[in-house]
């Protein structure tokens, strides 16, 4: 009898507890949908968006920190925790199941240490993805997939998808007349615009800011009338351009000096010897010019340094070969290196001089891509990042190969925003180094590569097949978008040889029948044997690969719509085994 009432309390209990959790999942759940709520409502740092994110997390640490793991499964218009229900949708008004089960979640999965910007995160997805577009761009497992929120967890299955339609746009606007000279010497001749800048303002500088007058002779009255005294009085103008004057010389740069006393000593040089001594103290003076972020100072300099170039030509011809190699030598990690740390102030104290950083930057060779390539890893403003983005991509369309050298370094983030410049310069080159980088070890590189590829509406189904067994979800489904979007035959033959060597490695439900229904739409007549043979044959084999291979040949084969194709699917309509008839019922459900 005691033991009874023991296991009747221990009983009591347990259920007592798992009430509780329910009740404290739902909780997490109401105030979650509840965000998203106020985030379709508020912008972002309102003070009631932030304090409901704050609620979730308030709500959802001491429940992961006490039970563990909240794992939710999903279902067409719900939410399951431990099998019980914990949420349902409504119809009257917005649904937070539906979409995940619509883009192939299966479960979600909150873990401990999970921050409020995962949450925001997260509902900003499931609020861009709520609503099914009429041309999608994207979808929520992409999106999470790319945001990689580290105690997020989920797992989604494959599902038949179309492409999003891909607009092209034009990436780089870079301005300004680049020449190259006859020795392949790319340069940009500022010289004549700068130095008009500067006879200018000398010019402006010889005025005289005082008028004078002769005064009266010893004899006569000392005084000045008020007329006479406003000859030596200065005009608020001339007083603004004194000021200025005056600012500009306590300003001036003593770099600017070493640099403009070592361009004259350049030039009285007749040795060759004796150049190259004075170019490495330029060099080096080049050098201490933008440690200080002196920009327009070094971008002025190197128009003149430039335009001594082009005269050399006739002037001094073995200095040339010199010049060239100070223009390499300048671009160097060793010189490049020491902007790094001006730039994180470039576009806030210094926002006056991004423009001219950008015209010093595009004067360069492309050899110096090397050194600004990983300044893309410091913390840059947006602006600014793709400011830097798009003089890489500049100097890259003269040459890719210093960029292409770059990407076998170990930083994901800096390879995939270099793929992301490769991506947007039209070329053939880029093409090939692209399709190199489909086979790249992190999956973020190779869809970065595969965007940019797609972005070309060209057919490199050849080059591209292998990543239809790609481990990445978005991939493979990328992958079969591009398949249907060339039915023929090569596209069919590949995906023949795929199903009859049984190369699948992904055996989830979508994948198998996206083979074949895509093989059905390419149309070859040459599959069909084969697809008779997957569809009708074997019928003692039961397993559930076997099924889903039954139906995905009925589905090609409904697609192919040929009249061998239909006497086949005949058979099978009745057939004696059921799981035939089953296989061809199921294909030409999904088909209608």
């Amino acid at each position: 009898m005691d033991a009874n009432l023991i296991k009747n309390s221990e009983d009591i209990l347990r259920i007592r507890q798992t009430a509780q959790k329910l009740e404290a999942v739902k909780g997490v759940i109401g105030l979650l949908f509840m965000a998203a709520k106020n985030h379709t409502m508020y912008p972002e740092n309102h003070a009631i968006y932030q304090e409901s994110l704050q609620a979730v997390v308030s709500r959802l640490e001491p429940f992961l920190k006490k039970y563990g793991d909240l794992r939710l499964d999903v279902e067409k218009d719900q939410l399951l925790f431990e099998d019980e229900t914990v949420y349902q949708d409504d119809p009257k008004r917005d649904k937070l199941a539906y979409p995940l089960f619509r883009d192939g979640i299966q479960w979600m999965e909150f873990q401990p240490g999970i921050d409020l910007w995962e949450i925001s995160e997260l509902i900003k997805i499931l609020n861009q993805y709520r609503m099914l577009q009429e041309e999608p761009k994207g979808d929520l497992v992409t999106a999470l997939w790319e945001k990689d929120l580290p105690h997020i967890q989920y797992v989604a299955t494959d599902v038949l998808w179309k492409a999003e339609t891909v607009k092209d746009f034009s990436f780089f606007s870079l301005t300004g007349d680049e020449k190259q000279d006859a020795d392949g010497h790319g340069v940009k001749d500022t010289s004549s615009r700068e130095t008009t800048g500067v006879e200018e303002t000398m010019d402006d500088d010889r005025q005289d800011t005082a008028g004078t007058s002769e005064g009266k002779d010893a004899g006569g009255d000392m005084a000045l009338s008020a007329m006479d005294r406003t000859i030596w009085e200065m005009t608020q103008e001339e007083l603004q351009r004194l000021e200025e004057m005056v600012a500009e010389e306590e300003t001036q740069s003593s770099t600017e000096d070493v640099l403009d006393v070592l361009w004259l000593i350049l030039s009285t040089q007749d040795e060759p010897e004796d150049y190259a001594i004075v170019l490495d103290f330029i060099k080096e003076e080049f050098k201490a010019t933008l440690a200080q972020g002196e920009f327009q100072i070094a971008l002025d300099f190197l128009a003149s340094l430039k335009k001594t170039y082009q005269s050399s030509r006739t002037e001094k011809p073995w200095a040339r070969p010199l010049l060239r190699q100070f223009f390499v030598d300048i671009a160097d990690h060793q010189v490049l290196g020491v902007v790094k740390d001006v730039l994180p102030s470039l576009d806030k104290q210094r926002a006056d001089q991004v423009g001219v950083f950008r015209k010093l930057f595009l004067s360069l060779p492309p050899v110096s891509i090397a050194a600004l390539a990983p300044m893309l890893m410091e913390k840059l403003s947006a602006s600014l990042e793709r400011q830097l983005m798009e003089i890489i991509g500049s100097l890259a369309k003269k040459d890719t190969k210093p960029l292409e050298q770059l990407l076998d370094r170990p930083e994901e983030a800096l390879v995939k925003k270099l793929v992301y410049i490769i991506g947007h310069i039209n070329d053939e080159k880029p093409v090939q180094i692209l399709i190199r980088m489909t086979n790249h070890p992190s999956g973020r590189v190779r869809l970065e590569a595969l965007k940019a590829l797609e972005r070309r509406n060209k057919n490199m189904i050849k080059e591209l097949f292998h990543l239809v067994n790609d481990p990445v979800l978005t991939i493979r489904r990328m992958m079969w978008s591009h398949l249907e979007q060339y039915k023929n035959k090569e596209t069919g033959d590949l995906i023949l040889d795929y199903l009859q060597q049984k190369k699948i490695l992904y055996r989830d439900d979508q994948q198998i029948l996206s083979c074949f229904k895509t093989l059905g739409c390419c149309g070859t007549p040459g599959s069909i044997p084969f697809l008779g043979q997957t569809l009708l044959g074997q019928g003692w084999d039961f397993s559930s690969e076997r099924s889903l291979r039954r139906q995905g040949a009925a589905l090609a084969l409904l697609e192919l719509n040929a009249q061998e194709a239909r006497d086949i699917l005949k058979k099978a309509s009745k057939s004696l085994l059921p799981s035939v008839r089953s296989a061809y019922q199921k294909a030409l459900k999904d088909h209608q």
